[in-house]
This record gives structure tokens, sequence and C-alpha cells, in this order.
């Protein structure tokens, strides 16, 4: 079994004061992130999770460490699921990064390709029922190859601060996107690979 369930971190720091930022340092969760990887966890809870890797940047890392307190696993870095590359947009305000509607090629920072190339490694290195906690466009990118989007394609999906994404990655398919919840039917889907092994 491999089931990928891909975590973006709680709010963050960053988040509030639009700020994009691929800093290992700084931006720690608020007050309202940490109730986020809470909730998440206690969601996580109802899955056997056999392992927990976190990007290695702080607000990924205050996530996972809270969804491993409550599952009772160490936390692993990877740093595959680090945030993005942002070149001269590091630490800028959100704003200031070009406008939706274009690829990120061209600009000095990490492209689609290469996002999903070390997303995809990660996700794919998955064993058992694993929990992978990142960011926002690598959990993009990652997802959207398993629907087939390309990077201006898939700009209407969402993922917000601790929803939760799943992939079946043996089956090539996707449980859940930006769910906040691991729903009933997540768990009989689980359950039933389990049963068949």
């Amino acid at each position: 079994m491999k089931i990928a369930i891909l975590v973006r971190h709680g709010e963050s720091i960053s988040n509030t004061k639009g700020i994009i930022s691929s800093d290992v340092e700084g931006y720690p969760l608020t007050k309202k992130g940490h109730s986020q990887a809470e909730f998440a966890a206690k969601q996580l809870s109802l899955l056997k999770i056999n392992r927990i890797r976190s990007s290695p940047v702080q607000r990924a890392r205050e996530t996972a460490e809270t969804i491993g307190a409550e599952l009772g696993i160490r936390v692993e870095i990877d740093e595959r699921l680090r945030e993005s590359y942002l070149g001269r947009f590091n630490n800028t305000e959100i704003g200031s990064f070009p406008a939706v509607g274009r690829s990120r090629d061209g600009l000095g920072v990490e492209t689609w390709e290469e996002h999903q190339e070390r997303m995809l490694s990660a996700v794919e290195s998955a064993s058992g029922i694993e929990v992978l906690v990142s960011h926002a466009l690598p959990i993009r990118s990652a997802v959207s190859k398993y629907m087939d989007l390309g990077e201006v394609e898939s700009y209407g999906v969402e993922i917000r601060n601790c929803s939760i994404s799943m992939i079946d990655v043996e089956r090539g398919k996707l449980l859940s996107l930006g769910s906040l919840y691991v729903t009933q039917k997540n768990i009989e889907y689980i359950s039933n690979i389990a049963e068949e092994k």
C-alpha cells in the first residue's frame, strides 16, 4: 500500500502579512495555524499513519510536529517537500509576483516542472500510509499530475492551510483534494486496499 497524504502547513505569519518566503527559519505558525494543525492531527488520527515527513521550513515543521505529537510519530525532514525557490521574489509581498495567467518560466524562480519532479519523487517514495507536510504550490504541482493538469490549467486548485490531499500512489488515484477532513469514504477505501494485500 502506498498512500501519500499531502498536508499544507497551518496559517503562518507570512500568510497574515501577505509575504512569500522560502526561508527555513522565520514566519512561524499563528495561533490560528496551531489550531488548524491540531484539527488536522485529529482527522489524521482516524487512519493508521506510519510515517510523517516534512519540509524543513519552520511553518511546515511546526505543523508536522503537532501532527506527530498527536499520532506518536517522530517527524522526518525531507528537502523535497520544501517551499518553492523564489529567487528575487523571496521575502516580498505576494502582489510583487507577476500576475496569474502566465507560467513561472523566465522569472528566475523554480519552474513548475522542477516542482513536480521533486514532489513526485517524495510522493512516489511513500510506503504504507504517510503524511507529507509541504506548501501550497508544491502540493498543487503534485496533485495536478494526477489530474493531468499543467500549471496554468491548475490555477483554480486551491490548497488551503492545513488541507488534506490524499493520493493512492500505486493506482494513480486522487482520493481527496484540499479537504479539511478524513472522510468515511477515505477510511473505507484504505481499509479495502489493506484487505486486498
